[in-house]
């Protein structure tokens, strides 16, 4: 196919995809976000557009407590990734490929990179994504250099500023769902059915050019104008790019492209809408199972690629809250600034100006015969539905999104509290078995990654990785050779060659406390009294590790520095002993000793004893025997 034929064939699919977006969910997306920030009244039109009959506009935002809420409840503290090897110990060539030695070494790489790569913090930014609506998009990758370009005057400049990308690393990043386009003919959340994804980028016209990974640019042109005007919330401009290029202004102008990662053949597309000709169309760099992104969503939706947000189920009721709220306020308003009914002529001018002009408000003057001169108005009463109804809906969003509820709330029944709860923490179980399978998915896919790239990283360990990799690769562990001995250092040296292999990953249920630290202290406290009131599980458990367990409940920032080394308390407890047998060989040993005199006073009498008795009968059997003679 001739390069512009492709080009063109491409970006009519990515206009397919970007109409089926507009059409059904980027105006929504908007929305969301505009709620969450606390904008909830007519949040995508300016303020001369505002036509809303409502004079006190209040916010009860409840889309930012909401998320806020469920934001800890299920979110990982120090996520821990262990592994499991899905085959046994196997020969290969040249030896026995051992595949738990490799499950460590792999295990111990994967949670190194995910401290290194700050993975937490973009599955965060995913999680408030999915949380909003519709999903939260991770892409993952490796960058082998980063690109750099000489500029005049201003020295080497990297092309891509993105401080979490990193030379000769693997990287995980959130990308905005705005930026994000799937095969539209794609029915599957999890992009299972999808044939191809896009990302976004906007990048200056020169560094595109520069760029070596591209092709094709002599006659690339911008085709975006960053957005200048901020009064206009749907504009991403508010000049054109011919506009922008007459008056020179060159510093606004961008180029907007799409990465295309195809699954049908595996390769890389590079496309810039307008442009006659692909800027890139290679293999992927890495081989994925699936795509080189995962997607995280709570809510599923048969058969559509949008999953069903969170914010989306309650808007309306967040509407009618508002509205509500703001009648309330209206009348507060209403009945702190009284009105009057007066009588005509009852008054001098400048009398009315004094009632009119002060703290008090207006005057109807009326004609007909009022009891007095001067009478206040009475506003009515607000309507008790209105308390009621604020009420509902304050208690009937939480319950849609299975959130703990609050302990005013009345109930009808006595087991009304106990299903509610049961169901709040039902709800908090599922999301968190939903973000604990993101965390596998990611750490399967960053293992792939290294199980192609890695090349001699040398990566840093903690007291209890340090333990297993000299119990199970102490071969890779870096060393320091001195005058005759050998000291191990907690730095482990691994190669791709050293993780083949098919893996099970799974996520720690204990790295997923909530943030409250009186709750964690509280778990432990409890956890560790059931363990010291049985004897059986007492032997069970390693006092070291819990005692770790302990104190990061703790938040001892630390522990090392507070534990002795399990070396030096096995010697002290042996030296112990030692002094305990010594001590009770000291506290018995006068009884031994008397009962030793006593032995031998016994023994030189019985000895003495049986010499006279010996000499007696020598001396009679000698008598014995002269008489004879």
């Amino acid at each position: 196919m001739a390069q512009s034929n492709k080009a063109k064939l491409w970006e009519q699919r990515v206009d397919i995809s970007e109409r089926k977006f507009k059409k059904l969910i980027k105006t929504k997306i908007q929305l969301w976000r505009e709620y969450y920030r606390g904008n909830q009244w007519n949040p995508l039109f300016d303020e001369n557009q505002n036509i809303d009959i409502y004079k006190d506009q209040v916010v009860d935002n409840m889309v930012f407590s909401n998320i806020r809420t469920i934001m800890p409840s299920i979110n990982f503290r120090n996520p821990k990734i262990f592994t499991k090897p899905l085959k046994k110990p196997h020969r290969v060539e040249g030896g026995v490929f051992d595949t738990i030695s490799a499950s460590v070494l792999l295990e111990i790489t994967l949670n190194y990179y995910f401290r290194e790569l700050e993975i937490k913090r973009q599955v965060d930014k995913c999680l408030l994504d999915a949380l909003l609506g519709p999903w939260g998009v991770i892409q993952l990758g490796y960058t082998a250099e980063i690109e750099k370009i000489e500029t005049k005057g201003e020295g080497v400049e990297e092309i891509e500023i993105n401080e979490v990308i990193k030379s000769d690393m693997p990287f995980a990043v959130r990308r905005s769902p705005m930026d994000f386009r799937v095969d539209a003919s794609a029915k599957d959340s999890h992009l299972e059915d999808a044939e191809w994804i896009a990302f976004r980028w906007i990048k200056r016209l020169e560094d595109v050019k520069k760029n070596p990974r591209y092709n094709n640019t002599a006659k690339l042109k911008s085709n975006f104008v960053v957005k200048t005007d901020f009064g206009d919330a749907g504009a991403e401009s508010n000049e054109s790019v011919p506009d922008m290029a007459k008056k020179g202004n060159e510093d606004f102008m961008r180029v907007e492209g799409w990465d295309i990662w195809n699954k049908r053949n595996r390769r890389l597309i590079t496309l810039v809408k307008g442009h006659d000709r692909l800027l890139q169309d290679t293999d992927w760099p890495i081989e994925f199972d699936g795509f080189p992104v995962e997607i995280l969503y709570f809510n599923e939706n048969p058969d559509e690629i949008f999953p069903v947000a969170d914010t989306d189920i309650y808007l309306a009721a967040q509407d009618e809250l508002n509205r509500i709220r703001s009648l309330q306020l209206t009348h507060i308003r209403n009945v702190s600034s009284r009105k009057y009914i007066g009588r005509e002529n009852a008054f001098m001018d400048n009398e009315l100006d004094k009632i009119t002009m002060g703290g008090d408000g207006a005057i109807a003057m009326t004609s007909s015969n009022p009891v007095d001169s001067l009478v206040p108005l009475k506003d009515a009463n607000v309507s008790q539905d209105l308390y009621i109804a604020i009420n509902q809906l304050k208690q009937s969003i939480p319950e849609i999104l299975g959130l703990p509820l609050g302990s005013s709330r009345k109930f009808d029944t006595a087991t009304e509290p106990a299903l509610l709860a049961q169901s709040a923490s039902t709800r908090v179980a599922e999301r968190t078995g939903i973000l604990e399978d993101f965390y596998k998915r990611i750490s399967r896919k960053v293992a792939q990654i290294l199980q192609q790239t890695l090349d001699g990283r040398t990566v840093s360990l903690s007291e209890e990785e340090f333990s297993d990799a000299q119990q199970f690769a102490s071969d890779k562990l870096e060393k320091i050779v001195g005058e005759g001995n050998t000291v191990l250092l907690p730095w482990l040296k691994v190669d791709k060659e050293d993780i083949k292999g098919e893996y099970e990953f799974t996520v720690e249920v204990g790295s997923t406390r909530p943030f409250n630290q009186e709750v964690r202290k509280r778990d432990i406290q409890e956890l560790t009294q059931l363990i010291g009131s049985s004897q059986a599980l007492a032997q069970l458990v390693e006092p070291l590790e819990s005692l770790r367990r302990i104190l990061d409940a703790y938040e001892i920032t630390d522990p090392e520095r507070l534990l002795k080394d399990p070396q030096e308390v096995q010697q002290q407890a042996q030296q112990a002993q030692q002094q305990a047998v010594q001590a009770e060989q000291a506290k018995d040993q006068p009884k031994r000793d008397t009962d030793l005199e006593k032995t031998k006073i016994k023994s030189q009498t019985t000895l003495t004893t049986a010499l006279i008795k010996a000499s007696s009968e020598a001396q009679k059997q000698n008598k014995e025997s002269e008489e004879k003679g």
